[in-house]
């Protein structure tokens, strides 16, 4: 998991590497181009030169008429001779993926939106390499995998239930802001599509260029106390914790298959407060469904936050297991 600041380097490396491919290409281009047509690099030392002239005319505050007109005269020559040999006329130019800033990064001083697209993308490669399932959208997530039966806790059939359901996650996903959405408590039992509800948000989100952290608790939590208690010269530990912390959306999966141990438990406390504190949404999945059961887990300090949370029960069957079968 990297901090906010690390992929922003990493986009800006990877924008910088698309401005040194296109100018590469481009030489290589031109090499083949002058190869071709014996008279191309007269012609584009011609543009070259008129260039220049046009260019001091405009500085010394001279009349440009003339030199432009030669300007133009040269590039239409340059572009006949292009032509002739079945070449467009920006043949020998580089060819920026971003038009907007040419693979710089930036436009008059800002940070380009290319570069938060590449962050965004970064940032999906690494939700999708963590979590166990690739993210998607609420369209993928069918409704034929849950029984259109009556369950007696919710008093209606499962389906129509957990249509609404979804549609109520889809909207939250819709309008994302961290600053208004609520923290959301999913649970139930395994295989009801919590994890893949809970990618489908963070798939809007980053199409919004909000930062999403995903984490699975147990790899998470676990990687924090080998580092507490290991060797950690860089301050990884930290680093990763307030990552954590700051994220504009925290996806916390798959709470209640860690080892419960006492430094998880100071360490979630601590992750759920610093975030309840700076009004952070928060996305916990889990399979722990009895709120007594949640409480005698994870002591009475975390289930009262937990409490705080929007609490989303999913119903159904095991869909990974309908899906097997098929």
């Amino acid at each position: 998991m990297r901090t906010k600041n690390e992929l922003y380097q990493e986009a800006l490396r990877t924008v910088a590497l698309r401005r040194q491919t296109a100018r590469a290409l481009a030489q290589d281009a031109q090499a083949q181009a002058e190869a071709a047509i014996p008279a191309l690099r007269h012609a584009e030392e011609e543009v070259r030169v008129r260039g220049i002239r046009c260019a001091l005319a405009g500085a010394a505050g001279k009349d440009r008429t003339e030199a432009a007109a030669a300007l133009a005269d040269a590039r239409q020559k340059l572009t006949a001779l292009l032509a002739e040999s079945g070449r467009p006329a920006n043949a020998l130019e580089p060819h920026f993926t971003c038009p907007k800033c040419q693979d710089t990064g930036s436009v008059n001083g800002r940070t380009c939106a290319c570069v938060h697209k590449v962050m965004q993308q970064l940032r999906r490669q690494e939700i999708e390499a963590l979590s166990s399932l690739s993210i998607s959208s609420f369209d993928t997530m069918k409704l034929e995998y849950y029984p259109s039966v009556a369950d007696p806790e919710i008093g209606e059939s499962i389906r129509t239930y957990m249509a609404e359901v979804l549609a109520d996650l889809r909207d939250y996903a819709a309008d994302f802001s961290p600053a208004t959405r609520e923290s959301l408590l999913l649970l139930g039992n395994a295989g009801l599509g919590k994890t893949h509800a809970a990618l489908a948000i963070a798939g809007e989100v980053l199409r919004q260029n909000y930062d999403v952290i995903y984490v699975s608790c147990p790899d998470f939590f676990g990687k924090l106390e080998a580092l507490h208690f290991g060797s950690d010269p860089n301050g990884e530990e930290e680093a990763l914790f307030q990552t954590a912390s700051n994220a504009d959306l925290l996806i916390l999966d798959d709470l209640g298959t860690e080892f419960n141990s006492s430094f998880f438990l100071t360490n979630l406390y601590s992750l759920l407060n610093n975030r309840l504190g700076a009004k952070l949404p928060t996305i916990v999945t889990t399979n722990v469904t009895d709120g007594a059961l949640l409480e005698k887990l994870y002591t009475e300090k975390i289930s009262s936050r937990l409490a705080g949370f929007v609490q989303i029960k999913f119903f159904g069957n095991d869909i990974r297991v309908q899906k097997a079968n098929e």
